[in-house]
């Protein structure tokens, strides 16, 4: 067993046995020693790029918020996969000819740690494995000289645009003889370079992706509980976010989507603040995230606990293709081959069904179906829920899958759907206001797909129960 997933399981161990609830994963963390197999790993592909290669990756910039204030901050995914440092302002310099290891970090400032939180400064950046630290404003000045020697510029900068500017002039300095197309120093991307790093989760990671799957898991339950209630969206929301948020998620894996009815067609529906009328389905798409990892879980279920028989048709199908959907995500089938096998299945249905006509084969592969099945069923998923990656060569089957072969070790989603919104052309009005879709999290195996989130009831009758079951322990 690796130190990484001996120290995770360790910390999991501590955490399950508090008091608080039978899952608590505040404060989850992995352990440095993954950051340094991450660093050293790159460091390796730097150095064998050629001499004077230098890494420069900058940390997130913060976000102002209400006037004087900033929203929280989450560190991004590719400067925390490196580093495993939580705070703003910080530069990493890995230097392929030294095989070092620098951190620039903000000056300590006991005014504005007051505010803030204490920051690292250099004992805490040397704390955390680096083998030097500088704070700002003298970081400048090392950062400077570290460009002007480097040959080769590696830059991973996902969305400060002004320091990549920085670093562009640097390389390419303006009035350099020949600065367009000649300049002796060249910049790379490093972008792509680290979301390979990334596809193939470590088994820490995997660990961690568990945790976030099952305090998601919980929150799920938690609205399914609640909803024969429940009046509103919102409270369908608060629900789940309340629960991850007690077991440990200091952040949502992304917004919550819980669409009531005709807004559970709506792929991204931002609003959750709209009653739930008798009959409607909820649609949610919700998860949190522990220790910087993302879970990504959708279930749709009768509000009321009782699916319509339309509901229940459409329901069966989309199971029957996520079902068929999850076997292809083996390894050496293509990134597509799931897609194909569950937009298949469902389109076959709704032939059935009669909301698609004509026959199978040609209504298949006409796209039909694309008119109830507008989104991909797959992606991969880690430290961000659509998370680093190629999916290889674009297929001419579809927009929504690539050719690359899958690998043990991969995380990905699958998510088939069926949306038919109120007030569709060419559908009869018993069929309208219907949307639903149903996600799990998967582990690539060696012996095949891993469902992370199989704990999440999926089958219609399991799914109905518990909303009656919530409705009878509230009397």
């Amino acid at each position: 067993m690796s130190r990484c997933l001996s120290a995770l399981l360790l910390a999991s161990v501590l955490t399950a046995q508090m008091p608080v609830a039978p899952l608590a994963y505040h404060g989850l963390r992995l352990p440095g020693a993954f950051f340094a197999g991450n660093r050293a790993k790159l460091l390796a592909m730097a150095q064998a790029m050629g001499p004077g290669t230098l890494v420069v990756v900058k940390s997130m910039p913060t976000q102002p918020s209400s006037g004087d204030g900033e929203r929280l901050y989450r560190q991004d995914s590719d400067f925390y996969y490196l580093t495993g440092v939580e705070e703003e302002h910080v530069v990493a310099l890995l230097d392929g000819d030294k095989g070092t290891y620098t951190l620039l970090v903000q000056a300590r400032d006991p005014k504005r740690e007051t505010y803030t939180g204490q920051r690292l400064g250099v004992a805490g950046a040397k704390a955390r494995g680096a083998d030097d630290a500088v704070e700002f404003p003298a970081a400048e000045k090392v950062l400077g000289e570290a460009l002007k020697q480097a040959r080769r510029i590696l830059l991973i900068n996902n969305f400060d645009d002004d320091f990549r500017m920085k670093v562009l002039d640097a390389a390419y300095p303006r009035g350099a003889a020949r600065w367009k197309s000649g300049y002796e120093k060249s910049l790379v991307d490093g972008r792509s370079i680290l979301a390979e790093m990334r596809v193939i989760k470590q088994p820490c990671e995997v660990e961690m992706i568990q945790r976030a799957v099952d305090a998601s898991i919980e929150g799920h339950l938690a609205a399914m509980r609640g909803s024969a209630a429940f009046t509103n969206e919102g409270q369908v929301a608060a629900a789940l976010e309340g629960t991850v948020r007690s077991l440990g998620a200091r952040f949502l894996s992304y917004e919550t989507i819980a669409g009531a009815g005709s807004n559970g067609c709506v792929l991204h529906y931002p609003f959750n603040d709209q009653p739930i009328l008798p009959g409607a389905l909820i649609l949610m798409d919700a998860s949190g995230e522990i220790g910087y990892y993302t879970s990504d879980i959708t279930r749709t279920w009768p509000a009321k606990g009782q699916f319509s028989p339309e509901q229940r048709a459409l329901y069966d199908l989309v199971l029957k293709a996520q079902e068929a959907g999850i076997q292809e995500l083996r390894p050496g089938n293509i990134h597509i081959a799931s897609f194909m096998t569950a937009a298949r299945i469902i389109s076959d249905g709704l032939v059935d069904l009669g909301l698609i006509q004509g026959e199978k084969a040609e209504a298949f592969k006409r796209g039909d179906w694309n008119k109830f099945l507008p989104h991909g069923v797959s992606h991969y998923l880690g430290m961000d829920v659509h998370d680093a990656g190629s999916y290889g060569a674009p297929h001419p089957f579809h927009k929504h899958g690539g050719s690359r072969p899958l690998e043990a070790g991969m995380v990905l989603t699958m998510e088939p759907g069926i949306y038919i919104p109120k007030g569709i052309e060419g559908v009869e009005a018993r069929w309208q206001g219907i949307g639903i879709r149903i996600e799990d999290v998967i582990l690539v195996t060696p012996e095949g797909p891993r469902n992370l989130s199989a704990r999440l009831p999926r089958k219609p009758e399991e799914l109905e129960r518990i909303v009656r079951d919530g409705a009878r322990s509230r009397r």
